[in-house]
């Protein structure tokens, strides 16, 4: 990633994708998530909800972190996160327009995930820091190893709703 362009003046606002992944939580918690899971993702329960979620903020924090006090060396970690949210949010969208039910998160995803990863995504942009390498190497690490792979590969295994509705395993 280009270390010498970043010259992110607040760098302290990457922690938004933090506070805004405690209101996804708290819509997730409320709204019946883990019943919903169980289904879509497939024999899923509060404890993985709980151990899941805390794994998630931890490594989360952690990126936002690296990215505030070097935004030029680890601006691969904000964006990572970026793309955690923007990965979310597509999962929770296009399971309530598959499924034809409504996916709790759904709210916070629409509302508050995808305007915050599309801010920070036109910060680099106007910066000239949002090169395909630095798309690609975030979505690989933040959308794909942190969001998308283990829970299609657990939704196939588990021959659960989501898998049926993208047509994936058998």
């Amino acid at each position: 990633m280009n270390k010498e362009k970043l010259m992110d003046e607040k760098p302290a606002r990457i922690f938004l994708l933090c506070f805004i992944y405690g209101l996804h939580m708290a819509e997730e918690f409320t709204l019946g998530f883990v019943e919903w899971a169980d289904r879509y993702f497939g024999k899923f329960d509060w404890t993985q909800n709980l151990i899941g979620n805390f794994m998630f903020f931890v490594v989360l924090s952690f990126g936002c972190y690296l990215y505030y006090k070097n935004p030029g060396k680890y601006l691969w970690a904000g964006m990572a996160g970026c793309m955690w949210v923007l990965s979310n949010s597509f999962l929770h969208i296009s399971a309530t327009l598959l499924g034809h039910e409504y996916s709790p998160g759904l709210v916070t995803a629409i509302f508050l995930y995808i305007p915050a990863g599309l801010y920070f995504m036109i910060q680099w942009a106007n910066q000239g820091v949002l090169t395909w390498k630095n798309l690609t190497l975030s979505f690989v690490v933040g959308g794909m190893i942190f969001m998308l792979i283990p829970t299609f590969v657990r939704a196939i295994l588990l021959h659960a709703e989501l898998a049926k509705l993208f047509h994936l395993g058998s």
